[in-house]
């Protein structure tokens, strides 16, 4: 009989979707424009949320390991110059505390006691580390050597040198572009400024160009891109529904084009926000996924700033 197994990151995956997919339909059970869009809106932070939460973890969980190993590799250097072949150094490593380094050690520790072969042990262990191109080169050398009959305490302890050169680089690297990480905070509340700027000072503008009784009307100058869409449900309208929802879910009024400028300015936030925090990521760590933790902080900030905004009339009013 076969047997399916998942992933936690699986299992949350479909149970994200299955509450979602409950949402919508629910929504569009009532029929209300709002409803569906702030369900929308919701059923993508329950998809989206979680599956950002663990690949950030995953790629933490990565760094650690990179972060322990050289320390791992130096161990194995006194280990094999006292005279213990590479697997018995690294079944006697197998007790040392490696952080989250340790639980790796230990399966191949124990598929060593199983009498494994070494190469096939490090070449599986190479496949679980595969997300880190750093520890996939350094096990590969070390299979290389180990077939080549080289001397492998020289090889072990070239290569923990290299890696703490390489993680001492980055950390200079790091603290020099802090400044740039922290640019894309202020980016970020330099950009909600702006958007009250220009509610403050365009909104009622626009407005008092167009009446409630000609908004919409061709020729019009200044006229709610959405007025055709109230109440309607056609496909072409789905972005305007969901502007609608925007507003509902804010409390205020979802047919003046007071509502299409705070959901469009608020969408445009949101866009802003996840990205600017994925380039914060790739320039102060390296890496796109690193930056998941701005983006959810930089989310968070903006959600957050527009909810006490439009809660003092300073945005939507």
């Amino acid at each position: 009989m076969l047997k399916f197994s998942l992933s936690k990151e699986r299992k949350v995956l479909l149970i994200c979707i299955m509450i979602a997919s409950f949402l919508i339909f629910f929504g569009v059970i009532t029929g209300n424009t709002g409803v569906i869009g702030n369900i929308i809106f919701l059923s993508v932070f329950i998809i989206v949320v979680p599956q950002m939460i663990f690949s950030y973890i995953s790629y933490r969980n990565i760094k650690e390991i990179e972060l322990r190993f050289p320390r791992f590799l130096r161990d194995l250097v006194e280990a094999t110059r006292a005279g213990m072949p590479l697997h018995k150094a690294i079944i006697f490593t197998s007790h040392a505390d490696y952080g989250p380094l340790s639980l790796e050690v230990e399966k191949m520790a124990k598929q060593l006691t199983w009498n494994v072969n070494i190469l096939k042990v490090l070449d599986q262990a190479k496949e679980r580390l595969k997300k880190s191109k750093t520890m996939s080169r350094i096990i590969r050398i070390m299979i290389e050597t180990y077939k080549s009959g080289g001397s492998m305490d020289d090889t072990l302890n070239s290569l923990s040198s290299t890696l703490m050169t390489i993680q001492d680089t980055e950390k200079d690297r790091k603290s020099m572009l802090n400044q740039y990480v922290i640019a894309m905070y202020v980016i970020s509340v330099v950009f909600i400024g702006i958007i009250v700027g220009i509610n403050w000072l365009m909104v009622p503008l626009f407005e008092s160009m167009a009446s409630p009784e000609t908004r919409g009307a061709v020729g019009q100058f200044i006229s709610d891109p959405c007025y055709s869409c109230i109440g309607v449900s056609h496909a072409g309208c789905m972005p305007c529904n969901i502007y609608f929802g925007i507003c509902s879910m804010f409390g205020t009024e979802t047919t003046g084009i007071s509502c299409y400028y705070l959901a469009l300015f608020f969408s445009i936030a949101i866009v802003q926000a996840i990205m600017g925090g994925l380039v914060a990521g790739e320039i102060g760590e390296g890496s796109v996924t690193a930056g998941l933790k701005h983006s959810l902080f930089l989310l968070t900030i903006t959600i957050s700033a527009f909810l006490v905004l439009v809660n003092l009339k300073v945005l939507g009013a």
